[in-house]
């Protein structure tokens, strides 16, 4: 987090600002420390020493807040938050990116003033967002023109236009594209993340509890295939299609996809076997489908029973799948007792922690708890990422994010979509569904956000805590809410440019993984040491993407399993 350097302007990149330290009065000694907001219940760490009347500085990174103390006894290199004592001064300084500033220790004060003020952190993001809302308004109004100038046409011309009653038929079974939408807007924000968000560290992901923006994509595109589990299932019970056969697809496309991953894991490095990550994104979604799908295969019906008792009408999607919620349950408890009671050495039972650093560096070997040790029992520790962004800020070693305990809550994450699938499916009135969902939106978000600001279970994607698979679930219902009003209901939005990529969501995701680093969807120009330029380059990728995706819709090429 903190460069100890000598530092000048002019090397300054974005979200970092350079501070000149000295102090007035010949103290014997006098140490820099700092904390970071992003280390929570980490000790401070030492920066350096102040010595009088001599040009330091030292550069900080700008994205966190930041708490400094200056203390006499430098001794140590991290000293707990509760170790109070030699403490000369404290503040909490509100650095700026390119800025430069000057901290004076004198008589027992510390006083930070602005020698060069500070740049806007946010300014091109915004000019990013009024251009790309400017461009899909002006094509939205283009589209409408050109539609109200072909209903004139029509007028004039009766014989023009007229559809017969297949055609119609039709229409009233065309493809619900708001469902394309969501996967679109979760494909091209996901590119856009992995991209490096533009350097804004608030698109990207947590360091460990919380929810930022780069969080919500991953559980969105996986919440999505469980909506659409339901449609694809229930076609083939309709049609009498052979459970064992179904079983059979179930597997070979999980498979397939476990081992792409498998692939992709593979790229940048020499693929030695000992040292593969066996998890990732695509195995994820491997281990999930197969088991939602089995069990959405094997348990329900091929017929749709029509409940005669008005109140099992009004909720036959959730009665409907009473044995599967059941099942789905029964994973769920079995995670909250491998998380909370599986005895792990050396590490408090139910720990959630980073270890590392955090809580004063008590438990180093206890990153993620149960969820960690599961991993490194089962997999190896060579076999798991071994580069997580707790390990940059608590040092608290290799831990994968997408590994096995995971895996069962993410299950009631798609089991959550299935249910809006089947809400989608059961009830033909565009207020049901709409109502059905808000009501699922409010209870999954409320459930969640009372885990987490209880902190009985915070927010965590890194584990997949409940309460992150409940709020990210009540988020991705409302975004399917407002995508199925606007595309579906209202036509207002046709849902581009988001709907073509959601299309082909796994070519679009597959191509970017191979591609990411090679040009033209990955370049340079110069120091690219401001938001500006990442940005830039970042929504240049995401277009370049979203024109391919164009471009094999009209060849009608499409990636599926």
């Amino acid at each position: 987090m903190i460069e100890n350097t000598y530092c000048e302007y002019e090397d300054l990149t974005y979200d970092k600002a350079c501070v000149a330290v000295k102090t007035s009065t010949d103290y014997p000694e006098t140490w820099l420390y700092s904390l970071s907001s992003d280390c929570h219940l980490c000790p401070y760490t030492r920066i350096g020493q102040i010595t009088y009347a001599q040009n330091q500085s030292f550069t900080f990174h700008t994205e966190r807040s930041l708490t400094w103390r200056v203390r006499s006894n430098g001794v140590e290199e991290y000293v707990p938050a509760s170790n109070t004592s030699d403490i000369i001064c404290s503040l909490t300084p509100n650095l700026g990116q390119f800025g430069v500033y000057e901290l004076n220790v004198d008589n027992g004060s510390c006083i930070l003033s602005i020698v060069k003020d500070p740049s806007s952190l946010y300014m091109p993001l915004l000019a990013v967002f009024l251009v790309t809302l400017c461009l899909l308004a002006g094509c939205t109004l283009l589209r409408t023109g050109i539609n109200s100038l072909r209903k004139k046409f029509r007028v004039r011309n009766p014989c023009i236009g007229d559809t017969d009653p297949q055609e119609k038929a039709l229409v009233v079974k065309r493809r619900v594209r708001s469902i394309d939408t969501f996967r679109g807007i979760s494909i091209l924000a996901m590119i856009f993340v992995n991209d490096g968000a533009g350097g804004y560290s608030v698109l990207e992901h947590a360091t460990w509890d919380g929810l930022l923006v780069g969080d919500l994509v991953f559980p969105w595109f996986m919440w999505i295939m469980g909506v659409c589990l339901p449609i694809s299932v229930g076609s083939q019970l309709s049609r009498q299609v052979c459970r064992f056969t179904m079983c059979r697809g179930v597997v070979k496309r999980s498979v397939i996809l476990f081992l792409l991953g498998l692939s992709l894991n593979t790229l940048g490095t020499n693929a030695q076997i000992e040292n593969i990550r066996l998890f990732g994104v695509l195995q994820r979604f491997s281990v999930v489908y197969l088991i939602v799908a089995l069990i959405l295969v094997l348990l329900s019906r091929r017929r749709r029973i029509e409940p005669k008792n008005p109140f099992l009408e009004a909720v036959s999607d959730i009665f409907v799948l009473l044995p599967q919620w059941m099942l789905i349950l029964c994973l769920v408890a079995a995670h909250s007792a491998i998380t909370f009671r599986l005895p792990v050495v050396g590490c408090p039972t139910g720990y959630l922690g980073p270890g590392g650093r955090h809580d004063d560096g008590k438990y180093p070997d206890c990153v993620g708890g149960a969820a960690g040790y599961v991993d490194r029992k089962i997999l190896g520790t060579r076999h798991i990422y071994q580069y997580p962004t707790a390990n940059t800020v608590y040092g608290s070693g290799p831990f994968d994010p997408e590994g096995i305990l995971g895996c069962l809550s993410s299950v009631f994450q798609v089991f959550l979509g299935v249910q809006a699938g089947m809400i989608l499916k059961y009830y033909s009135s565009w207020k049901d569904r709409v109502c059905r969902w808000i009501g699922w939106a409010l209870i999954c978000g409320g459930l969640g956000l009372s885990l987490h600001f209880t902190n009985i279970v915070p927010m965590n994607k890194n584990l997949w805590s409940m309460s992150f698979v409940l709020v990210t679930t009540s988020l991705a219902f409302l975004l399917l809410t407002i995508c199925y009003v606007l595309v579906d209901v209202t036509e207002y939005w046709r849902g581009g440019p988001f709907r073509i990529p959601g299309m082909n969501a796994l070519a679009m995701y597959v191509g970017h993984q191979l591609c990411y680093q090679i040009f033209p969807f990955h370049w340079a120009y110069g120091e690219m040491n401001t938001h500006t330029w990442r940005l830039i380059e970042t929504i240049w990728g995401v277009g370049l993407w979203t024109a391919i995706a164009y471009l094999l819709h009209a060849r009608k090429i499409y990636l599926a399993l």
